[in-house]
Parts: C-alpha cells; sequence; structure tokens
C-alpha cells in the first residue's frame, strides 16, 4: 500500500508539473500574440511621418509605407483612389493623393487612416506642397485652375482660374506666394495664395519662344530658376522683390537647373546633348560640363552637398559626380527604369522607386552603393517623403 500510494503522489505531481509548463506556454503565448497584435497596431500609425518613406501604386488603390530606420515595408495606406500623385505633410500628419481623373482630392489622417474627400469642380493633375507643409496646391495644367488646399483645416482657402495652360509651377519660400509659368504670360506670373490672384507678372523673354519652361527655387528661397527649353538662357529670379536679375548660357534643351541641397551649386541635365553642366552659384560660372546619358529628367543631391545623383531611366542606373572634384564617378547599376524618388534629410540615403520592378532601390551615399531593393505594391509611382535634403523641385 505505502508503494502504490506513493506511486499515485509521484504521478500527481508529474501531471500537475505538467499542466503548469502547459499553462506557463500558454501565457507566455498569449504575451507574444499581444506584443504582436500591439506592433500590428503601431504600425497603422504613421503620424511619425520623418520617420517613413511613402510609395504609391499606379495599378491599385494603395500606398505601401517604408520605414527609413529598418528599410522595411511596415504597412499600406488606402487612399480611396489610385494615385497617380501623393505629397505628405509633416506638421499635420496627413497625405494627399489625386487620380487625374476624379475631381478632387484624399487626404488621409496618416494617425489613424482615415479619408476626406476634398471635392473640387474641375480634376487636378499636379500637387505641390508649400514649403511649410500647411499648404497644397492641386492644380489643372491644361485649364490654368489652381486650387489651394489648407491641410490643418482640410478646405480649400482660395483658388484661381482663367490662367492660360501652365507648363510649370512652384510655392515661393514662405507659401505665401505662387509662381507659374503659363502660355500667355509674359513670363513668370506671381499668385497671392491668400487671395487667390494673380499680382505680377515678371517678364522673362526666353519663354516667349517656347512651350516648356522649368521651376525651381534656391534652398535659401529667395532665388528662383527659370529654364526654357530650346533657349540656352537661365533667368535667375529675386523672389523677395518679384523681379528678373540675371541670365546664364548653359543647356540649350535642358528643362530645369536643380539647385543642390545646400545651394552650392546649379546642376543642369541636356538630354539632346546628354550632358551634365554644373555651375558654381557663388561665382554664377560654368563649374564643369560633363558627361550625361539618355533619359535624365531630374537631379538629386546628397552627403553633405558633395554629390550631384541623376538617374537615367533609358539606361538603368544612376549617374553620380563628385562636386568636390567636379568630375564624374562610377554610374551605380540599377534593377529597374528608375522613377521619382527623395534623399532623407540628412543627405545619406537615396530612395528611387523602380516602375518596373514593384522594388524601391536604396542608395547608400556615402558608399555611393545600391545596399538592398524593398518589393512594394506593383507598378510603384514614386518614393515620397515630407522633407527631403534636396529643394523641392
Amino acid at each position: 500500500m505505502a508503494t502504490t500510494a506513493f506511486i499515485r503522489i509521484a504521478l500527481a505531481a508529474a501531471i500537475f508539473a505538467l499542466a503548469v509548463a502547459a499553462a506557463m506556454v500558454v501565457i507566455d503565448r498569449i504575451q507574444v500574440d499581444r506584443a504582436s497584435t500591439q506592433a500590428t497596431q503601431a504600425r497603422s500609425d504613421f503620424s511619425a511621418v520623418a520617420r517613413y518613406v511613402f510609395i504609391p501604386s499606379r495599378g491599385a488603390p494603395t500606398v505601401t509605407v517604408v520605414d527609413r530606420n529598418s528599410d522595411l515595408a511596415v504597412g499600406t495606406l488606402d487612399p480611396g483612389l489610385v494615385p497617380e500623385q501623393v505629397v505628405v505633410s509633416e506638421p499635420t500628419g496627413k497625405l494627399v493623393a489625386l487620380d487625374g481623373v476624379a475631381r478632387g482630392v484624399s487626404v488621409v489622417d496618416l494617425a489613424n487612416g482615415r479619408r476626406t474627400a476634398i471635392d473640387l469642380d474641375f480634376a487636378p493633375h499636379r500637387l505641390i506642397a508649400s514649403p511649410d507643409g500647411y499648404m497644397v496646391a492641386a492644380a489643372d495644367l491644361s485649364t490654368g485652375t489652381v486650387a489651394f488646399i489648407e491641410l490643418m483645416r482640410t478646405r480649400v482657402a482660395s483658388r484661381i482660374t482663367g490662367l492660360s495652360p501652365i507648363r510649370d509651377l512652384m510655392f515661393g519660400p514662405d507659401g505665401a506666394f505662387f509662381y507659374v509659368a503659363a502660355e500667355r504670360l509674359n513670363g513668370i506670373g506671381v499668385v497671392d495664395v491668400a487671395r487667390g490672384k494673380l499680382i505680377e507678372d515678371i517678364s522673362i523673354a526666353s519663354l516667349r519662344s517656347s512651350d516648356s519652361a522649368g521651376l525651381t527655387r534656391a534652398p535659401s528661397g529667395r532665388m528662383g530658376y527659370v529654364k526654357a527649353r530650346g533657349d540656352g538662357r537661365i533667368s535667375l529670379l529675386d523672389l523677395s522683390n518679384f523681379r528678373s536679375v540675371r541670365e546664364l548660357e548653359v543647356g540649350r534643351e535642358a528643362d530645369k537647373a536643380f539647385p543642390t541641397g545646400f545651394g552650392g551649386y546649379l546642376v543642369v541635365p541636356d538630354n539632346s546633348e546628354k550632358t551634365v553642366t554644373i555651375i558654381a552659384t557663388a561665382s554664377l560660372t560654368v563649374a564643369a560640363m560633363l558627361k550625361g546619358a539618355a533619359g535624365m529628367s531630374t537631379v538629386y543631391s546628397g552627403w553633405f552637398d558633395t554629390l550631384a545623383l541623376v538617374p537615367s531611366a533609358m539606361e538603368r542606373k544612376l549617374l553620380v559626380y563628385d562636386l568636390d572634384r567636379l568630375a564624374r564617378a562610377p554610374d551605380i547599376p540599377l534593377p529597374g527604369a528608375a522613377g521619382p524618388g527623395a534623399v532623407t534629410p540628412d543627405g545619406a540615403k537615396l530612395y528611387l522607386a523602380l516602375q518596373d520592378a514593384s522594388k524601391v532601390a536604396v542608395i547608400d551615399l556615402q558608399s555611393r552603393k545600391l545596399v538592398r531593393t524593398i518589393a512594394v505594391a506593383s507598378n510603384p509611382v514614386a518614393a515620397i517623403m515630407a522633407k527631403s535634403f534636396d529643394v523641392c523641385h
């Protein structure tokens, strides 16, 4: 009896131990599941806007969100339409999207994903954010119509109509004025944003015979640059008093002059001549004219303003220019056709949408290497950040 009782007690103790162990496993699993759920919920909150890169898809109502600290896709947003263009505001924590078809835009609260539709009486095809991030301009270039949208109140603050077809447009440095190159203007029109009224027309002779014009502004915000295709001049505008101050001879077939992030240089890619001209802004002289490639459309800069980077979509590579040496550096091959991208505010990384590869390329600008690609939703339109090392073009 004593032996039997001992065996029963031992079995009971073993069963109890197994039950406790199983309970601990369950508790641990519950804790892991809760942690996983909390992580998933945290990833649906993208209000820490500066941390993320936003990649809209041309083929679906999807914006993939990438954490730029880890270079991992951490979630998606539904903007309520198939986004043709997207801008992101850090101070308001909102994303604005249009599809080029609907008469209006969609505004997404990045803290919770809630959408607000702003109705317009025209279909906008272009979005531009003001430098401070509180205002967005939605424009129909063909009809010369622009609506200015306040993002804090999510409403149209003003609008301007009746302009001739617009070739290019940009905000001034403080968002109070808006600049347009339009067909029937003598040069560059200045719009008072608060009133939605054209208040000035800055005469630019080179624009009168051109069907294309590109506008950019210096990082300081004081100077604007106007380039008409087919004319070998860049016009410099003083944006503080709305006047043309100088012209530079460069790149007849170039579309735009791109200032670098610190403003030390203007970089001018010319697809006709396949050249890249670098202008020193301190002396306003040509510092170098270097070999380019086919299919150049934009310029990025980074790594303390020591690099200019020019994607060639046709040749599937990133042209690299060393601004310290004023020389071309080794190209970076790309596993797809480069679309629009953005440089991190510290100038350390460039993200490029690869439009035919469903990927985003990540370029380390210190090592000048492609370090990884990130899988995203099909046919990415662009890689967008609220703030970039480069001045918004």
